[in-house]
């Protein structure tokens, strides 16, 4: 990524007239030599942006395809054979060393020592073991939790290669010298990665301020034979696997994903690409930026994206940090639980405070999707971790493929509670430190057959910076805190069937709609969390949101899932009334009414039943709340008591309802679905009846 203000931290800016250092062409007698205009016409009349691989890449596929990269290494065998002794040679002390910790039993002890050392070979062995390195860093499920801490300080800083050799790529890639493209660049690179180095440089067409960044020479050839080699040991790693142990993970597969992931980091179009798409789909989410990329100056091995001035977001005010890490929360979350497009590469350097308060993320090359399905199944693990409800948690991992459908639940389960319980003990949601339960979690996925998802695993990294970064200027931040109402948003907003049905798993406890965990379920939605030890007590309303707020959010275009339930509620409470009051006002009538219509009123006959008792209480807290923000004290007198009397509840009801006429005018977007339920209830009543008689007829 572009690290923000570097061109001023590093010193100089190549202007006309001024040298390159490492070599390069002398801009000064080239500016010297032609007018402003005739380098503008050259610029204009350049050739096409290169497409397709070059010539010494040829043969290379465009995607990544195992095929085609195992037939043109088979036919470069001396290459292949120096590369295997390079790496054997930088690997070999290392496996030397693990073997005589072994051999004096010393292995646990010097976990972290060995750990290290394979950091370092990682980084010594170049770009595609670093990113190897990065990509174990996030898969508990692979690796011991001392080496996934380890590799997640893996850097892959590499020195800057030469401008000469630069500039000639960014000529070859875009039809024209540098100086004809560009009025200004910094005079050494901004930044260097393991792919890459970044410029800072100028339009010279439009004096636009751009970030370019220049691929690495022949890194399309150098990351294909490491991929080659690579494949070649995962699939020797799985023969050794199947032959010696009861584990069967394939390794080649897990292998491709991560690989085809690497492969299209090399396209710099397909980065642009990226960030177009990330930048539209993030569009509704006020304070992120996304910079802009300009296709005119971007090829496979090149791109050209605005230049945003900034500090790392680690870097900033302990204000701006508490501000844009809560955005970053959200914006995380809606590329994991809405959007299913994340980006993949989550550190440090790719989140940026800008001056006007922004968050800026950076580095498109690798992104990863989640489907729709997977998005609505993370939410209801979410929700029954919310209320302790471990044994769904592990229905939900295994519906996620985290665990196989084989896995002994009964040994899962009070393991996972067992830390969960832990990192939740006094004080719930709002004392869990995100980065200790993952590394809590990390070890029962190694104790255990789980499989992280790729994308589920880089979320998790991702998360884990912001709330480390927040850690550093508020001791008391808590991930968890921020997460949830997120999550308590969505699932009162959108509607799908396994949303649905999450939602209703937290409104109904043992089958009875329960008005307080609405009322906490709303109070979530707003960033209230309760004081109770479970992770949301929702049976324990924090009681912050007034009434007339969360009225506000009922009849808001996002109330509408919410007002279906409701209105489903307010419908069985109102047919309980007419089954229990109209035999009253009719008295003897009933006794001649033919039996079909005597089913519509059945609480003719018999006492009420404990489920309509509920539905009555139920319709009583609903009024209450409905009503509570237009009654004065006067208005309530009487009716704010929590007596489930039956007949004081019906009192209740009466009382309530003739304040019914001060919100009438919100309730017509309610009014079709409780009629709508009701006609059903009586049809339902009426052929239920029918069909008795006819039985006791036979």
């Amino acid at each position: 990524g572009v690290r923000a203000r570097a061109a001023e931290e590093t010193g100089g800016v190549l202007r006309r007239g001024g040298a390159v250092r490492g070599g390069a062409a002398d801009g000064g007698e080239l500016g010297r030599a032609e007018s402003r205009g005739a380098a503008l016409e050259r610029a204009g009349s350049r050739a096409v942006i290169k497409t397709g691989m070059d010539e010494v890449d040829a043969g290379l596929p465009s995607d990544y395809e195992p095929g085609v990269i195992e037939k043109y290494w088979n036919a470069r065998p001396l290459q292949v054979q120096r590369r295997i002794a390079e790496v054997g040679m930088t690997v070999a002390p290392f496996a030397a060393k693990l073997w005589l910790y072994r051999q004096t039993k010393q292995t646990e002890s010097r976990k972290k020592e060995i750990a290290a050392d394979l950091r370092d070979i990682l980084t010594a062995l170049g770009p595609t073991f670093i990113k190897l390195g990065q990509g174990l860093s996030v898969r508990p499920d692979l690796i011991g939790p001392e080496l996934m801490r380890e590799l997640q300080t893996l850097c892959d800083s590499v020195p800057c290669f030469e401008n000469k050799k630069a500039f000639e790529i960014i000529e070859d890639e875009l039809g024209a010298p540098v100086h004809d493209l560009f009025s200004e660049i910094s005079a050494e690179p901004v930044a260097a990665a393991s792919i890459g180095q970044v410029y800072k440089a100028k339009i010279r067409a439009t004096g636009t301020p751009i970030a370019l960044k220049v691929q690495r020479p022949d890194m399309v050839r150098r990351v294909s034979l490491d991929l080659y080699i690579l494949r070649k040991m995962m699939a020797l790693a799985t023969q050794v696997q199947d032959r010696f142990t009861a584990n069967r993970t394939d390794f080649v597969s897990l292998f491709t994903v991560w690989a085809a992931g690497t492969w299209k980091e090399l396209d710099y179009k397909n980065e642009g690409k990226n960030a177009v798409r990330f930048a539209q789909m993030m569009s509704n989410l006020e304070g992120i930026v996304v910079p802009d990329v300009y296709f005119e100056y971007t090829g496979r091995k090149v791109i050209a994206m605005e230049w945003i001035d900034g500090v790392k977001l680690a870097n900033a005010s302990p204000s701006q940090i508490e501000k844009l890490v809560s955005l970053g929360v959200e914006a995380f979350l809606q590329q994991l639980l809405t959007l299913g497009f994340i980006q993949a590469d989550p550190h440090g350097g790719n989140l940026l405070a800008t001056p006007d308060g922004k968050l800026c993320i950076l580095d498109y090359g690798l992104m990863c999707t989640v489907n729709r399905g997977q998005m609505d199944a993370m939410v209801s693990s979410i929700i029954h971790l919310a209320n302790r409800d471990y044994e769904r948690v592990v229905d939900d991992f295994i519906e996620l493929d985290f665990l196989p459908h084989t896995v002994d639940k009964s040994a899962v389960i009070p393991v996972l509670g067992a830390v969960l319980d832990q990192a939740l003990e006094g004080g719930g949601a709002k004392n869990v430190n995100f980065q200790s339960l993952s590394s809590e979690l990390s070890q029962i996925t190694f104790d255990f057959p789980f499989k992280v998802p790729p994308y589920f695993a880089l979320i998790i990294r991702a998360l884990g910076i912001l709330e480390g970064i927040a850690l550093k200027s508020d001791p008391n931040f808590r991930l968890v805190m921020q997460a949830y109402p997120y999550v308590a948003k969505k699932l009162l907003r959108e509607r799908s069937p396994a949303l649905s049905e999450a939602l209703r798993q937290i409104l109904y406890r043992d089958g009875t709609f329960s008005f307080a965990r609405l009322q906490t379920l709303m109070e979530s939605s707003q960033g209230f969390l309760g004081e109770g030890d479970a992770f949301v007590d929702f049976d324990t309303p924090p009681n912050q949101l007034s009434s007339r707020e969360a009225l506000e959010f009922l009849f808001s275009d996002n109330g509408n899932v919410l007002r279906e339930i409701i209105s489903d509620e307010v419908a069985n409470g109102i047919d309980v009334i007419s089954r229990y009051a109209i035999p009253l006002s009719l008295g003897g009538i009933t006794r001649v009414l033919p039996s079909p219509v005597l089913q519509l009123v059945p609480g003719a006959v018999g006492t009420l039943p404990k489920e309509d008792e509920q539905y009555l209480r139920n319709l009583r807290d609903l009024l209450r709340f409905l009503l509570s923000t237009q009654m004065n004290e006067v208005q309530r007198g009487g009716i704010v008591g929590s007596a489930n009397n039956i007949r004081t509840v019906a009192r209740d009801i009466i009382a309530l309802s003739r304040q019914f006429n001060v919100i009438f005018p919100r309730l017509h977007q309610m009014n079709k679905f409780v009629l709508g339920r009701l006609a059903e209830r009586a049809v339902a009543r009426t052929f239920d009846g029918i069909r008795a008689q006819q039985a006791l007829r036979q």
